[in-house]
């Protein structure tokens, strides 16, 4: 049985949903957590990153696609694992059965307006399910990729705070994600003590200081 799952999700492809994901699960298991990743997008993005197997936890490619969302769950949650992280692909039903799923819901959002329609669309599901089921759904929105100097990025995280769930600090536009994608490791590993690893570690006490709450 899964542990605490968490779904990085969001309505528009192209936000950094995968590098959020990867780079979360590594700080996690840096902190010796009990982690594993799997990669629900059938653009197969986080299977590409671990293929060369530089990483320190598993990732299970599990897409939901045309199987029944029943059959889906009970794949997830075979994974044994403390921590659960999903990488979700940015349509509805997918996004709906891991949120549904999930102790904690992360929503990547770059500076851009059409962005910010798509999470728009993301909160509406994410709060469609809150409404549907018990327990309490932590959320926080990622502003992601943000150039600092440009007025959009120094807006988003204002825009975000709108929607009424937490907001991370910011995680820059930076080549280390691109570069440690390439390498096949993680940020913490490959770029270790680099501004990209600061912001994961900075999001990733959000995310334990939140689930610990």
């Amino acid at each position: 049985m899964s542990g605490c799952i968490i779904a990085v999700t969001q309505r528009k492809g192209g936000v950094g949903k995968t590098t959020i994901a990867i780079s979360l699960a590594a700080e996690l298991c840096k902190r010796n957590r009990d982690v594993a990743l799997i990669d629900g997008d059938p653009q197969r993005s986080s299977c590409a990153w671990a293929a060369p197997g530089n990483l320190e936890f598993p990732v299970y490619e599990i897409p939901l696609e045309d199987q029944q969302v029943s059959l889906w769950v009970q794949d997830v949650q075979s994974v044994e694992a403390e921590f659960v992280v999903i990488d979700v692909p940015p349509n509805d039903r997918a996004m709906g059965a891991s949120i549904a799923l999930a102790r904690m819901v992360l929503v990547p959002c770059t500076p851009s307006g059409l962005d910010l329609e798509a999470t728009v669309r993301t909160m509406e599901i994410v709060n469609y399910v809150r409404s549907q089921r018990q327990g309490r759904l932590n959320v926080i929105l990622v502003p992601n990729r943000v150039d600092g100097r440009t007025l959009e990025g120094q807006q988003l995280g204002d825009e975000l705070i709108e929607f009424g769930d937490a907001v991370s600090s910011p995680i820059g536009d930076r080549s280390a994600f691109v570069r440690a994608f390439m390498s096949g490791y993680s940020v913490a590993n490959f770029a270790k003590g680099s501004a990209a690893d600061l912001e994961i570690k900075e999001l990733c006490d959000l995310v334990e200081d939140a689930l610990d709450k």
